[in-house]
């Protein structure tokens, strides 16, 4: 299961709105930590292709 699921997942089960708010926002930063991850893989290969 991936973990951005398991957050989401988590964030339905609080009943408080600030702990709800706390899990979406280390949802987003984990997705965006893992979408400039990968872009920054994809530029440093296709760097390497020409």
């Amino acid at each position: 299961m991936r973990t951005s699921t398991m957050i989401g997942m988590a964030s339905a089960l609080f009943k408080s709105r600030k702990f709800k708010i706390m899990a979406v926002s280390a949802q987003l930063a984990y997705m965006s930590y893992k979408y400039l991850k990968e872009k920054k893989r994809k530029r440093h290969t296709s760097k390497e292709a020409h």
